[in-house]
């Protein structure tokens, strides 16, 4: 449930519409497994509103059908999702996200992924939510003729300038109204962000030609949940957290990952255990292979042994589904 009084803000919010079914299979039994906590104050000139949530709290449930998290209701705030990431980056800021290549692991997965899937010939590429670019700029080095969506204003821009790739600020609806067509479509770390994800993925999948496949990687919600609670105990004074501000609205298993593709109309649908994200080049040598060891053996072992993906170790998912045709 939300909570409409929790500090001064509080009582100014617009307040809350609950969400009385799982997104992913319909399910009402909806457990509470985590509270999540509202934290604008740096939105207080340039969107007071959104501001005013700031205090107030709503728990994250989990579906007993299918184990997807969701929250128990969501802010009333018109275009809520659309106001909190219009985030104004700086551009030093965007150019050390540009030059990161902390998920680079990901993103060679994801392309060797497709690349198996697909004959040589058919590689148009369209990556929804492109950031700053990291993606499409690999991926055009790794033979892919490639384009990009982004919402956020400062970051499409970005993208382009550091690329001179092709970044739509057009909602999907508008590219597929286009005719527009691609044989691969990629959502990394994007589906975790987008409430009602069955509806994105629906969206994503009128952008594919006939045979064309989309990847999808997110978060694995219940084991993300189970490492918060981890540090919880074992760090005093951390408050376990995974959906402060609603940032991540979706918390996936590999099940729920499954059914949402499969009911976007997706077929031969696999999912498994995703690559982790990696410490920055600048961290050092030291740094980076202390902070290497651990997630690249559990997403080794994860991905490996039989039903890893199931497993506690599988800290992230990573699906493909292929349009019929």
């Amino acid at each position: 449930m939300a909570d409409a009084t929790a500090g001064e803000a509080a009582t100014a919010h617009a307040g809350f519409t609950p969400v009385p079914a799982c997104w992913i299979c319909g399910g009402t039994e909806l457990r509470p497994v985590n509270r999540a906590i509202f934290e604008f104050g740096e939105y207080r000139r340039q969107d007071p509103e959104l501001a005013r949530y700031t205090g107030a709290t709503v728990d994250l449930v989990r579906c007993a059908r299918c184990g997807f998290g969701q929250p128990a209701a969501l802010p009333s705030l018109e275009r809520f999702f659309d106001r909190m990431y219009d985030q104004r980056w700086s551009r030093e800021w965007m150019a050390d996200e540009f030059r990161d290549a902390t998920k680079d692991l990901i993103f060679r997965s994801v392309l060797g992924g497709l690349a198996k899937r697909l004959p040589p010939a058919r590689r148009t590429l369209l990556d929804v939510g492109a950031h700053v670019g990291r993606l499409i700029h690999v991926a055009s080095k790794a033979g892919w003729t490639v384009e990009g969506v982004e919402v956020n204003p400062s970051t499409s821009a970005y993208a382009v300038e550091a690329t001179g790739l092709t970044v739509h600020r057009a909602g999907l609806r508008d590219l597929a109204d286009e005719g527009r067509r691609f044989d691969a479509v990629t959502m990394v770390d994007v589906l975790e962000h987008i409430p009602e994800p069955v509806g994105a993925l629906k969206a994503a999948v009128k952008l594919l030609a006939p045979g064309g496949w989309i990847a999808v990687k997110v978060p694995e919600g219940r084991n993300q949940l189970r490492k918060e609670l981890i540090r919880g105990r074992v760090r005093p004074g951390y408050r376990p957290t995974v959906a402060d501000n609603l940032v991540h609205v979706n918390h996936f298993t590999a099940e729920s990952l499954r059914r949402g593709m499969e009911q976007a109309g997706l077929e031969s649908v696999t999912v498994g255990s995703a690559a982790p994200v990696l410490p920055p080049h600048s961290a050092g040598a030291a740094r980076r292979i202390a902070g290497s060891v651990l997630p690249m053996a559990f997403w080794t072992i994860s991905r490996t042994l039989p039903g890893g993906v199931r497993s506690p170790l599988a800290l992230n998912l990573i699906a493909f589904g292929r349009q019929p045709g």
